[in-house]
């Protein structure tokens, strides 16, 4: 069976039964499709009987010697125990190769996040636009994603009738793990959202967020207006999109949210990538010492 056969009717699983999200189902198809070409490249035939936990750990070796990331190689090798995984489910396979491969240990890095002032920052420089409609759009963009923690592919796929601004919740569809979420609107991510839909051009779809043009705003526009945003605050370099996520989850659990109600708030589907949240700066680590009971 070649890999690139059985890797459609996976992609058709992950569609039809998984509910996997489009932009999910193309990350993995990229995966399969570059390990099916490095095979051919070094004269392994790419069906699924030749794949060994040889051929597997040479994938490994070869990715980190093009100076791939750790992070980025296990994602690979997770498409691949992805789809042998469905491949025993389907009993097209009897052996898997993959249950003897361990992933290569991804080095933990602390969340970045920004301080009150920054965020304030981030803000005022969205009323430095030429045009007022986009200068309205922006604000309600970052307000969002600093008060209701979205991913970026959550507010992008955002529609008018998610937004209810007289029950105050946000719907979000179909979010990381083709999961939804029904969150509560804060007062001031409900403001924005106002104020923009009164500067929303009439438009042929429903997208909550579009261009001058009247389209659907892309990841690209969504990255260029806020490059274009921080660049006139002068933040620090690494400040991207996933770091309003960062600084959302940061400040709640700083106000005293737990971690439970922080996982259901960020859609993650397990507590431990939300335990990463669990990270004090100096001065925290300062104060607490300065309570310890012998002084």
């Amino acid at each position: 069976m070649l890999i690139e056969d059985v890797a459609r009717e996976f992609f058709v699983y992950l569609d039809a039964e998984k509910g996997c999200s489009p932009a999910t189902i193309e990350a993995y198809r990229s995966d399969i499709r570059l390990f099916s070409q490095l095979l051919r490249s070094t004269g392994h035939t790419p069906e699924v009987e030749a794949i060994t936990p040889e051929v597997l750990r040479q994938y490994l070796a070869a990715m980190s010697t093009a100076g791939l990331s750790a992070s980025t190689r296990a994602r690979r090798l997770y498409a691949l125990r992805s789809l042998w995984h469905y491949l025993e489910t389907a009993d097209l396979v009897t052996d898997n190769p993959c249950r003897k491969v361990s992933a290569p240990r991804r080095r933990q890095q602390l969340p970045n996040y920004l301080t009150v002032a920054e965020c304030a920052r981030l803000l005022a420089a969205c009323d430095d636009n030429h045009y007022v409609d986009l200068a309205f759009r922006d604000r309600a963009i970052l307000v969002v994603l600093m008060y209701q923690g979205l991913r970026r592919a959550e507010l992008l796929g955002l529609q008018l009738g998610d937004v209810d601004l007289e029950a105050m919740t946000l719907l979000v569809r179909r979010g990381k793990g083709g999961t939804s979420r029904l969150l509560p609107l804060a007062g001031r991510a409900a403001q924005a959202v106002a104020d923009w839909l009164e500067m929303r051009p009439d438009c042929p779809h429903s997208a909550l967020f579009v261009t001058r043009g009247s389209h659907p705003m892309s990841v690209k526009d969504i990255q260029r207006m806020f490059r274009r945003t921080v660049t006139r605050t002068g933040l620090r370099e690494g400040v991207t999109l996933h770091t309003l996520r960062h600084t959302f989850a940061t400040m709640l659990l700083r106000e005293g949210v737990d971690v439970r109600t922080l996982q259901r708030l960020l859609g993650h589907a397990s507590i431990e990538t939300t335990a990463l949240y669990l990270h004090v700066d100096t001065e925290d680590l300062r104060g607490a010492i300065g309570r310890h009971p012998l002084g």
